[in-house]
């Protein structure tokens, strides 16, 4: 499976690509030209050492001469590293002076100057061909004087001077991808920006986007997202008042069920029409306390209008009032309910009936989980930013395989020999994270119950 492509490296790869091409092209045709302006230099100068040689051309006697002075000799063969070469011919092509077996020119061109390229001694050469007439006017012919060095020398220059050209331009063009680089990272700062808004929201958060700083190539995609967040807004909030609604609709004939239930069992002397109206009390029951979770659950989840609004509580005393008001529940069933918690208030931000909601249900939990004779305590501990809430219980606790799966909706953990819908848990989360709080679940410390901790943001 490949690897996506990024926006910023494509349009980096876009940008730079070409110009790295056209500074390759560049060097090319750099270094082309800087051969030909070598070989100009170069032929010139081998064409002023051939005049040179020329010049001193004399007829003796008839016979012909080169008089170079043993100075001139000695820098001819020593020029450069012996890298110069030179023969001079006479009008019937004796050899009069020079090197004997330097190439002679391709063709026998009547040109006065003319340049060839050849090899000689195992090296390629260029030569410079003069003819010099021996005596102007007397039609006793012209010498030829074949002056060559090797092309080591010109392709060394060459090298030197497209490297001094192409270096400065690769620089330029490093300094160009890195203005490119920075230009993109400023253009797409914008979606970074927009990327780090969305991942920073809540589930809950389904508000429009703002699209007003965004590019206008953007734009079309965040009203696309904002009608798409508009839609899922209505769908949720319609099946959250479906939930409610239903919920409404079905407490008040479960609630006439069960008066009803109580009446009949009360008024019947038959003890098996008192066990079939005993277990019909049991399941009203059961589901009055589903339809009652359901509801709160719709109350909770992301979207949801809010009952009351949020208010800054003193959540020691909060938690403390909540706990004393599960004390008659605790003792029914043989439990030891404590509360430890701080003298001096502690205030957080909230929503007083959701709070309240998330405390019943976690003290609902580890009551209806702990076996008769166990102990429920619940606490506050502050800290500098956050307080944490945690009840914790001597019930039969939840293996740690299965503690982020008790968090869904009407998941239960089989074996506890407790009555329940599994929604408790799922409340519980839906309203902590409508508070910017965190939830954990560990197991006590003697390793057999479970504490359940909220941690929750302080007040300003």
């Amino acid at each position: 499976m490949s690897r996506a492509k990024t926006l910023r490296g494509q349009l980096i790869a876009w940008l730079v690509g070409p110009l790295v091409v056209l500074w390759s092209i560049s060097t090319v045709i750099d270094y082309d030209i800087a051969k030909r302006f070598v070989n100009l230099a170069y032929d010139r100068t081998l064409l002023e050492t051939a005049l040179d040689i020329g010049r001193q051309v004399r007829v003796i006697n008839d016979r012909i001469y080169v008089d170079l002075p043993d100075v001139a000799l000695q820098m001819l063969k020593t020029r450069e590293s012996e890298r110069l070469y030179y023969l001079v011919s006479g009008p019937g092509s004796e050899f009069i002076t020079g090197e004997p077996d330097l190439p002679p020119p391709p063709d026998a061109s009547t040109d006065r100057v003319r340049y060839y390229d050849d090899a000689y001694r195992g090296r390629l050469i260029r030569v410079v061909a003069l003819r010099v007439p021996v005596q102007p006017g007397t039609g006793k012919g012209a010498v030829l004087i074949q002056v060559g060095e090797r092309m080591t020398l010109r392709t060394e220059f060459a090298r030197q001077i497209i490297l001094r050209m192409a270096l400065p331009q690769g620089l330029l063009i490093l300094a160009a991808a890195l203005a490119v680089w920075y230009g993109v990272r400023r253009g797409l700062a914008p979606l970074v920006n927009l990327r780090a808004e969305i991942e920073q929201r809540s589930h809950r958060d389904l508000s429009a986007l703002p699209a007003e700083q965004a590019p206008q190539e953007v734009q079309p995609v965040i009203r696309a997202m904002n009608d798409l967040l508009s839609r899922l807004s209505a769908a949720i909030s319609a099946q959250q008042r479906f939930i409610a609604d239903a919920a409404h609709q079905l407490r008040t004939p479960l609630a006439g069920i069960k008066t009803q239930t109580e009446l009949a069992l009360r008024n019947s002397q038959s003890d098996d029409v008192q066990a079939t109206l005993r277990q019909l009390h049991t399941a009203t029951e059961q589901t009055t306390r589903l339809v009652n979770q359901l509801l709160s659950l719709a109350r909770a989840e992301p979207g949801a209008r809010k009952e009351h609004a949020t208010e800054r509580l003193d959540i020691v005393k909060f938690l403390r009032d909540t706990t004393t008001e599960w004390v008659p529940r605790a003792l029914e069933r043989g439990i030891d309910l404590g509360f430890d918690g701080p003298e001096a208030a502690v205030h957080v931000e909230g929503n007083a009936f959701l709070l309240r909601e998330m405390l019943n249900n976690l003290l609902d939990n580890a009551i209806r989980y702990t076996r008769h004779g166990g102990q429920v305590t619940t606490r506050v501990t502050p800290d500098t930013r956050r307080v944490v809430l945690s009840v914790e219980d001597t019930g039969p606790g939840i293996p740690e395989r299965e503690r982020e799966r008790v968090f869904e909706r009407f998941y239960r953990v089989l074996g506890t020999g407790a009555e329940g819908c599994g929604l408790g848990l799922a409340i519980v989360r839906e309203i902590a994270q409508s508070h910017g709080a965190e939830i954990a679940l560990d197991a006590n410390a003697a390793g057999s119950g479970t504490v359940v901790r909220v941690s929750i943001p302080r007040s300003a």
